[in-house]
């Protein structure tokens, strides 16, 4: 009889393709991937239309389509609303989500569920606790103050400059003679300071300190932090390399006073402090930062303090090098894995949901660079592209051997990715199609043109189109008498888009109804539907442009079945446990890929409990030991009826 195990661990990291699982595993820099794999099963798994996170994140988490949880594009179109609102900073939140997730299911059984980093807030049941929340790529809910390098110099950024990254994330410093000091030490006869500050996100008061140069002109080599102009008095002194322990400061925030982590490391100081480069981690609360609050402060004090994955962005930058990058996200997989741990077997719980986004943002950077289908690859940056790619799936490795380490026989380990990616080689702006045929409206402005989209027929949001009705929409342009005759105008312009090369932009277009097809329904999916085809992107720098190579990887524009020969638009699914195959890879060509929507019920079924009451997927049987689903029909048995074929003579409408 097969065995039912009684807790489970899924681990969700953001975009990990099975492609470069499978390549980096087989090559030994992924040991804990391969090992997960003879232990358990594997696929690649088919995300949701559009291959979107918030869209296939809560298709994962609740096993129904976006057409049934509400989620079809980055948020959510409400009638009653203009058409332009979208509610996109709730596109995560359990605000906008209609179906049942897989850990309000489980309450309903008694059972409890630790949500980190995941979607699904604000808290919707007294059996869940939730730690941070994963509210958007490179945002983060709960940040007092954001990851900075303070630098006298650019650093130069080892792909392309990230001028907003630089920007927001980068305070330059100016190093003069030190004045006003106390007890400075007497062998250094030239030090230099430079102010710095910690600017809160919000709120006007920074945190001040005071940072000193020891040595002479020529011979600096360490770096002393302080608070006020007094050696005798400082935090820290660093020489380059090294962390500082972390400190705690108040910031005062919309007139509320809250408790923040700090600390620094010394990345780079030149003998003669030409080059000078000091990262600051991101500040997250001592506690606050979780649901019941006290939890996080419980785990701030048995872990220390909890950072997410901003530093990934800095490095992109060139703000911070490869060394740092790696130890900070080191620190953060570490307190992850001693925090998962530790909630399940406090509060004796069934289920645990991990969101980790390194990868994808990993890939959105360098992907193009690594893979000859990218629209601007270089060979030149391409073994440094492959070399970040790997180091980023090894520390995706490492996590998943945290957790391999809390597997016993009664527990399952899943990992998922909500899609991958694939490399970007042209922008192609569906725009100049729909303004033609008078679908758009466009305003002429000093440089180029810009869409007054309250006075369009339509609205365009990711791969939906939305007629911009009266009768549905605040303001809308659009009477219900013309509602088809939009429509048709708008798949004629899709369906006609290509290229000067003369491939066609756009792979489908569909009515919304038409869409079921895919998974999308209802009236907050768009009244036409559509995907472009592999390699293309949204035209984002012009309306009248034609294609324009594109570089980078994406996921949301193209078709979920977009892939080359390195990279895939496919999520992925391995799972281990009692009762699981070992060694089994999923047969795509005669079964087909998983599906997100069938992981839901999987994993209930594993845990013996009911699934969530909206789940559309299906039980992945073939991954169970015992179920033999490799062999497919091989005999051809004659008819012992004989087949008469015959010519229909007339109107076949007379034959029925």
């Amino acid at each position: 009889m097969f065995k039912l195990g009684k807790k489970i661990y899924v681990i969700g990291l953001d975009a990990a393709s099975p492609k470069l699982v499978k390549m980096f595993a087989k090559k030994g820099s992924c040991q804990n991937f391969r090992k997960l794999m003879k232990m358990g099963g594997f696929s690649k798994a088919l995300p949701a239309v559009p291959a979107q996170t918030p869209e296939n994140w809560t298709t994962i988490a609740t096993g129904a389509w976006p057409g049934t949880h509400g989620i079809a594009v980055w948020g959510r179109h409400d009638p009653g609303e203009t058409i332009t609102e979208k509610h996109g900073d709730e596109a995560m939140s359990s605000n906008l989500c209609k179906a049942e997730y897989f850990w309000e299911a489980a309450a309903r059984q008694g059972r409890k569920t630790v949500l980190f980093n995941f979607i699904g807030y604000p808290p919707t049941s007294k059996k869940v606790i939730h730690v941070d929340w994963f509210f958007m790529p490179g945002a983060y809910y709960f940040e007092i103050a954001r990851a900075v390098s303070y630098a006298n110099f650019m650093p130069e950024p080892p792909f392309d400059p990230s001028p907003g990254v630089v920007k927001k994330s980068m305070s330059h410093v100016e190093f003069e003679r030190a004045k006003g000091w106390r007890n400075l030490p007497k062998g250094d006869p030239e030090p230099l300071e430079a102010r710095i500050e910690v600017a809160p996100n919000t709120g006007d008061e920074s945190i001040t300190y005071y940072v000193l140069l020891l040595g002479r002109s020529g011979k600096y080599r360490t770096c002393a932090i302080s608070r006020i102009k007094d050696y005798s008095k400082i935090l820290i002194e660093l020489k380059p390399g090294q962390w500082s322990p972390w400190f705690k400061e108040v910031f005062t925030i919309d007139d509320q006073r809250r408790e923040g982590t700090i600390r620094f490391k010394l990345v780079e100081l030149s003998p003669d402090a030409a080059r000078f480069r000091l990262y600051r981690s991101q500040v997250y609360p001592t506690s606050g930062f979780s649901h019941p609050p006290e939890v996080s402060g419980e785990l701030v004090q048995k872990f220390g303090p909890y950072v997410n994955e901003a530093v990934t962005y800095l490095y992109f930058a060139g703000l911070v090098d490869e060394r740092t990058w790696i130890e900070e996200l080191e620190y953060q997989i570490n307190w992850i894995i001693n925090a998962a741990g530790y909630l399940m077997n406090k509060y004796n719980a069934t289920v645990f949901f991990l969101h980790w986004h390194l990868l994808d943002a990993l890939q959105h950077k360098v992907l193009g660079y690594a893979d000859p289908s990218g629209g601007k690859y270089d060979p030149s940056l391409a073994k440094r592209a492959w070399r970040t790619l790997e180091l980023g799936y090894k520390l995706a490795d490492e996590l998943i051997g945290g957790f391999m380490k809390l597997l016993d026989n009664e527990t399952y380990l899943v990992v998922v990715s909500d899609h991958g990616n694939a490399p970007n080689r042209k922008k192609f702006s569906i725009l100049r199609a729909l303004a033609e045929r008078g679908l758009v409206h466009i305003v002429k402005k000093e440089r180029g043109f810009q869409v007054d989209w309250t006075k369009s027929k339509v609205f365009v949001d990711l791969t939906n189109v939305y007629v911009n009705l009266r009768s549905r929409y605040k303001g809308g342009v659009v009477d219900d008498s013309e509602y088809e005759e939009v429509r048709k105008q708008v798949i004629d312009a899709l369906r006609s888009c290509k290229d000067e090369e003369g491939e066609y932009a756009v792979a489908f277009a569909l009515k919304r109804e038409d869409a079921a097809m895919i998974g999308l329904w209802g009236e907050h999916v768009g009244d036409v539907v559509f995907a472009y085809s592999p390699g293309f992107t949204w035209g984002v720098d012009g309306i009248w442009e034609g294609s324009q190579k594109a570089g980078g990887a994406n996921h949301g524009p193209q078709i979920p079945t977009a892939e080359t020969h390195y990279s895939s638009n496919y999520a992925i699914f391995i799972i281990a446990g009692p009762g699981i195959k070992k060694g089994y890879e999923r047969n795509v060509d005669f079964l087909g890929p998983v599906l997100l929507v069938d992981i839901a019920p999987t994993m209930a079924y594993l845990l013996g409990i009911l699934p969530p009451r909206h789940t559309q997927g299906r039980i992945l049987y073939d991954f169970l030991e015992g179920w033999d689903a490799s062999e497919m029909k091989r005999r051809r048995v004659p008819l012992k009826i004989p087949i008469v074929r015959r010519k229909l003579k007339g109107d076949v409408t007379d034959q029925m």
